[in-house]
């Protein structure tokens, strides 16, 4: 293992341990005092004595707790952890298990720690430190403006970091570890210095399968960027194949991208769920936090993504059930319109976000059978939106299924374009019919004439 000085660094010494530490206890015994690890122990963060353990990964609220960067920047900034510690110890060892982009940022938060204990501090770092937080909270499933990213040079600075993460992470790579830190530390240095450049985001994260219970699969095909492009698509709720490992096994990360979602996508019932399905009873392969967590770094999964999927479907689906049959006892006269979308999944999105920006709730459905099944809830659905067929019927079957409930529930019929048969379309029963490209404007007169027709009605 080199010296501080060796790798670049003054301040610090980085240490890549051979296997994460179990716990505090297991910190203490094999770290000197003054030590500091980021996200590498299997514990909660905080600090013991003369030792500090920076992450927000196990036993947190993840929503409440800050990155490991900004925790390392907090208390450099504030508590002058580092002016402290190096009158005791120089160089303070500092200990990682993997190189991303919270642990680069909080060892160059450590390292040059006297840029930040100036009273003016650095407003570029601190600006990469604010975002970095806002994006690891939530597992970077964060709606960004990718530009901005671009533009502000985000993914210039951790550039090294993705390159490293798509050629993946092995045993007895330290080397790789500590060349990837320092990389992204002298990107950062440059960008102090008015040297920053630009890097653009090529992730194209490839869907494996989307729910009607609103959460997808997607195969991020090693790229960590492909988080950011999939919230900016709107998706919410995640279960991302990270990598393939050579020996067969496989990354995984569950992530939900909104804490208030927990009635339906449930992470920690998830990873219950496929941790009981492993091939290797009595070793712990899943965990994390509420919202983020995900298969061991070191180990992976031994399940592919299909049985992830197969094990998923049914936890979710329960789960939005009671969700739906708790919503159904609230009273019209305080709530939104409900709108029941039955569209493929690629198109779910678009109208969900058309409505929600219009007011509206949007509620999901890939099928006739799958919205017999929201209406059996009892919920009080006010307008149901659907393509002219469906895989299993066409809108037709879904204004039978609305004629039968005591309540009538107008179907607005989504066409590629009108033409002369859309007459025959309104005598079949449909109260309305939106064209492409479905704008905002259309779909929100169709919400008020719903709204009207609820306030009357009430």
């Amino acid at each position: 293992m080199g010296t501080a000085r060796e790798s670049g660094f003054e301040n610090i010494v980085l240490r890549v341990p051979a296997k994460r530490f179990v716990n505090w206890e297991d910190f203490m015994q094999q770290a000197p005092e003054y030590s500091i690890g980021l996200e590498v122990i299997d514990d909660v963060p905080g600090h013991r004595g003369h030792h500090v353990h920076f992450d927000h990964h196990f036993g947190v609220i993840r929503e409440v707790t800050m990155s490991a960067a900004m925790q390392a920047y907090i208390a450099v900034r504030q508590g002058r952890l580092m002016e402290r510690w190096l009158q005791q110890r120089r160089p303070v060892p500092v200990y990682v298990w993997n190189a991303d982009q919270d642990v680069c940022l909080a060892a160059f938060v450590l390292e040059y720690h006297e840029r930040l204990e100036r009273a003016e501090g650095e407003p570029l770092l601190r600006w990469i430190v604010q975002y970095n937080n806002k994006i690891d909270v939530c597992g970077g499933l964060y709606p960004v403006n990718l530009d901005e990213l671009v533009k502000n040079h985000f993914t210039w600075v951790f550039e090294p970091y993705r390159q490293q993460r798509m050629r993946g992470k092995a045993l007895e790579d330290e080397p790789l570890i500590t060349e990837t830190i320092r990389q992204v530390c002298d990107r950062l240095l440059d960008l102090l210095q008015g040297k920053g450049g630009t890097t653009p985001i090529t992730a194209r994260p490839e869907i494996l399968h989307a729910s009607p219970y609103n959460f997808v699969i997607a195969d991020e095909h090693g790229d960590p960027n492909s988080r950011l492009v999939l919230a900016a698509q709107g998706h919410t709720n995640l279960i991302s194949l990270v990598c393939r490992r050579p020996n067969g096994r496989y990354t995984y990360s569950v992530i939900r991208g909104s804490p208030y979602d927990e009635d339906i996508f449930q992470v920690p019932e998830l990873i219950q769920a496929f941790q009981v399905a492993e091939n290797m009873p009595g070793v712990k392969i899943w965990g994390g936090s509420n919202l983020a967590a995900g298969s061991d770094s070191e180990l992976g999964s031994g399940l592919h993504w299909t049985t992830l999927r197969d094990i998923a479907e049914p936890v979710v689906q329960e789960a939005w059930r009671k969700s739906m049959t708790a919503a159904a006892s609230v009273s019209g006269a305080h709530r939104r319109p409900r709108v029941l979308v039955v569209m493929p999944p690629q198109w779910r999105l678009h109208f969900r976000q058309c409505l929600e920006r219009s007011g509206a709730e949007a509620i999901p459905a890939g099928s006739c059978r799958e919205a017999c099944e929201v209406l059996d809830t009892g919920l009080a659905v006010d307008a149901i939106f659907s393509p002219l067929r469906l895989p299993d019927g066409s809108f037709e079957r879904l204004l039978q299924v609305a004629w039968q409930r005591r309540k009538f529930i107008p179907v607005i019929v989504c066409l590629p374009k009108l033409d002369g048969g859309w007459i025959d379309l309104l005598e079949a029963g449909a109260s309305g019919l939106l064209a492409e490209p479905y704008e905002g404007e259309q779909i929100q007169n169709v919400i008020r004439e719903i709204a009207a027709r609820m306030q009357f009605s009430a």
